[in-house]
C-alpha cells in the first residue's frame, strides 16, 4: 500500500527547490484551472509547507494574465482564431520523433501528456490526462489516476495500453526503431510502467529523481494512440491526439490549421475556436505579418523578434502589442562526429573551442549570454565562464594556442571538412560565423545547408563532420542536459561516449541533497570542459511579440511547452 503524500507544487516553487532536502520528490498536482463565470485574477497562495496526508481537490482560478499585458476582463471570451508565425514547417506529426520547437509549439495542442506545466506559472505542474497522482515515500513509485471518458480525436477511447506503449516507445527508441531526440533523456529515470486498472497506471523509477514529474510535464512526453502506432509504426502521417484542438488542415510550408475539439474532456475550455500556424521562413516577411496583424503572435524561438524589430514594436506598436523577453534555455553549439577524424582527437576539439570568438557570434545574433554547460543557476557563473580560455577577450592568446594544438595533432597545414547547418535564418548566420572562425586556425569548412527534416535526418545517421546545432532544455535541470547530450547512447545524433562521465551523470541523478549534488556537477563540468564533447558558443535570449488582444499568453523560459493554447482567449 502506498502512503500518499500530497503537496501543491507551488510550495516547491522551482526545480531548485525540489532538489533541496527540505522539498521531497513526492508532489501532487496543482488543480486544473476551471473557467468560472467570473474568473478571479489571483492564483492560490502556496502553503507554508507540504501538507501531510490527502488534500481535497478544489477548483483553481483561471490563470492570471502575465505582465506587462493589460489586466484582462473578468469574463474570458469564447471564439476567434489565434494566428501565430513559425519559422519552419513541422516535418511530420510524430511528436515522439520531433526535436524542434515548431513541433512542440504546434502539436502539443493535439497531443497531451500525463501532466503539464501551468500555462503562465511555469514551475507549477497541473493535471492533463491524469487528474491526480500519488508518490511513494522513497520517491520511486508514481501512481497516476486518469480522467474517465477521454477519447482520441478519431472517437476511440484512451486506454492505459496507449499510455504504457507511448512511454515505452519514448524511453527505448532502439527497441521501437525510432529516433527519440528527447524521450530517452526525459525518461531516463523510468524503470517500468505497469497498468493497475482501467484508469490507473504505476510508474517505477530506478532512483529518486527530483526532476521526473517536470520531465513528464514537458511537451515531448506525449501520449499517442497505440492502435495507430502498432498498425503503422509511427504517427508521421496521422495527427490523432486527445488534446483541446484537432487537425483541420495542413498545407505544407504554408499553414497548419487546428480547430476546437468539441469533445475535450476538460469542460469549459478551450476558449478559442481554432489556431492557425503560418510557416514564414523569411524573418523580414515574418515581422511584416506581425505588424499588419496577419499573425498575432511571433515565433518563440530562434526565429523570434530581432533586437531591431523589438525596438520598432516598442516605438511604433506600443498601443497594440507587447514584447516578452524569455530566457531561452537554448544554446548554440558546434557538434563533432567522433566517428570521423580528426574530431576523435581532443586536441583538435580544444583548438576549435579556444579559437571561437563568442562575442562575435552574439553580435551577429543581436542578443545572447555567455554561459556554461548547464542552465542557470547550475554550473559556473557567467563571469567565471567569461574568463575561461576560449571565452575570454581579446582572442590573440587563444588563437595562438589553438594553432599550436592543431600542429601538435598533425594538422599544421590545416584540414578540409564539411559543416552541417539548418536553413533557418539565425542558424544559418551562426553557421557562417563558425565557418569564418574555423578558418582562423586552418579549418576549411564547406557549409551544407539543409531544411529541418533533412538536417535532423543527417544528424540521426551520423552523416556529418561538424554541425551547428542549437539545443535546448525544457525543464532546466542538469540531468536533462547530461542524459540528453553527454550520456552514452542517449542521443542518436552524435557519438560521444565516456564511461567516467556516464558514471558521474548517474551519480548526480541519484543524489537528492543539493550541496552534494552540486559538488558532483562541478566535477562533471570541469571534466567535460577538458574533453570538449561540443563547443558551447552562447545562450540565446528569445524576444516574442504578441498583440494585446491575446490574453493568457506567456512564452515561458525556453519556449518549449508553452505552445498550449487551451486557456488562451481573444479580447475581441
Amino acid at each position: 500500500m502506498l502512503t500518499t503524500k500530497f503537496s501543491i507544487i507551488a510550495s516547491c516553487f522551482t526545480i531548485l527547490g525540489l532538489l533541496s532536502a527540505g522539498c521531497a520528490p513526492a508532489v501532487a498536482p496543482t488543480p486544473t484551472p476551471k473557467p468560472p463565470a467570473t474568473a478571479p485574477t489571483k492564483a492560490p497562495a502556496a502553503p507554508a509547507a507540504p501538507a501531510k496526508g490527502p488534500v481535497s481537490e478544489t477548483p483553481a482560478p483561471k490563470p492570471p494574465a502575465p505582465a506587462p499585458t493589460p489586466k484582462p476582463a473578468d469574463q474570458p471570451r469564447y471564439g476567434g482564431i489565434v494566428t501565430r508565425a513559425i519559422e519552419q514547417d513541422i516535418p511530420h506529426f510524430d511528436l515522439h520523433q520531433g526535436a524542434a520547437l515548431p513541433s512542440t509549439q504546434t502539436l502539443t495542442n493535439i497531443y497531451q501528456g500525463l501532466v503539464r506545466l501551468h500555462p503562465l506559472e511555469h514551475q507549477k505542474i497541473m493535471p492533463e490526462l491524469a487528474e491526480k497522482w500519488e508518490v511513494s515515500p522513497d520517491g520511486t513509485v508514481y501512481v497516476f489516476k486518469f480522467y474517465q471518458g477521454v477519447k482520441w480525436h478519431d472517437g476511440k477511447a484512451l486506454t492505459m495500453e496507449d499510455v504504457k506503449y507511448s512511454l515505452e516507445r519514448l524511453s527505448d527508441p532502439k527497441k521501437f526503431r525510432t529516433i527519440s531526440p528527447r524521450g530517452a533523456a526525459l525518461l531516463a529515470a523510468m524503470d517500468n510502467a505497469e497498468i493497475v486498472d482501467e484508469y490507473t497506471l504505476k510508474i517505477t523509477t530506478k532512483y529518486p529523481s527530483a526532476a521526473f514529474l517536470f520531465n513528464l510535464a514537458t511537451g515531448w512526453v506525449a501520449i499517442a494512440p497505440k492502435h495507430i502506432l502498432s498498425e503503422k509504426g509511427d504517427m508521421k502521417r496521422d495527427a490523432v491526439g486527445t488534446g483541446p484542438f484537432k487537425l483541420k488542415q495542413h498545407n505544407p510550408n504554408i499553414v497548419l490549421e487546428l480547430e476546437k475539439n468539441a469533445g475535450y474532456h476538460i469542460k469549459g475550455v478551450p476558449y478559442l475556436d481554432g489556431i492557425k500556424f503560418y510557416t514564414i521562413k523569411d524573418g523580414a516577411t515574418r515581422f511584416s505579418a506581425f505588424r499588419t496583424g496577419k499573425v498575432k503572435i511571433t515565433y518563440s524561438g530562434s526565429g523570434g523578434l530581432t533586437t531591431q524589430e523589438t525596438e520598432i514594436v516598442k516605438r511604433e506598436m506600443a498601443d497594440r502589442a507587447v514584447v516578452y523577453d524569455s530566457d531561452s534555455q537554448a544554446r548554440y553549439t558546434i557538434r563533432f562526429n567522433f566517428q570521423r577524424k580528426p574530431w576523435d582527437d581532443v586536441r583538435v576539439r580544444k583548438a576549435v573551442d579556444l579559437a571561437f570568438d563568442r562575442q562575435a557570434a552574439i553580435k551577429v545574433n543581436g542578443i545572447g549570454n555567455i554561459g556554461s554547460i548547464y542552465v542557470a543557476p547550475w554550473g559556473m557563473k557567467p563571469q567565471e565562464v567569461a574568463n575561461l580560455p576560449g571565452y575570454r577577450a581579446p582572442k590573440d592568446a587563444d588563437v595562438a594556442q589553438a594553432k599550436k594544438l592543431m600542429a601538435d595533432a598533425g594538422y599544421a597545414t590545416g584540414i578540409k571538412t564539411t559543416f552541417l547547418v539548418r536553413s533557418a535564418g539565425p542558424n544559418t548566420r551562426q553557421g557562417e560565423v563558425a565557418k569564418d572562425q574555423l578558418a582562423r586556425i586552418g579549418i576549411d569548412a564547406e557549409l551544407i545547408v539543409l531544411e529541418q527534416a533533412g538536417f535532423i535526418e543527417r544528424l540521426g545517421r551520423l552523416a556529418f563532420d561538424l554541425a551547428s546545432y542549437k539545443h535546448s532544455d525544457a525543464v532546466g535541470d542538469p540531468s536533462e542536459t547530461l542524459y540528453g547530450y553527454y550520456y552514452t547512447g542517449a542521443d542518436q545524433s552524435w557519438s560521444f561516449s565516456n564511461k567516467e562521465i556516464d558514471g558521474l551523470i548517474d551519480k548526480q541523478a541519484r543524489t537528492v541533497g543539493k550541496k552534494a549534488r552540486e559538488a558532483i556537477l562541478d566535477d562533471l563540468e570541469k571534466k567535460l570542459t577538458e574533453l570538449v564533447p561540443m563547443v558551447i558558443v552562447f545562450w540565446d535570449v528569445y524576444q516574442v511579440g504578441a498583440w494585446k488582444e491575446v490574453k493568457n499568453f506567456s512564452p515561458g523560459p525556453g519556449a518549449h511547452p508553452w505552445g498550449k493554447f487551451d486557456y488562451m482567449w481573444l479580447a475581441k
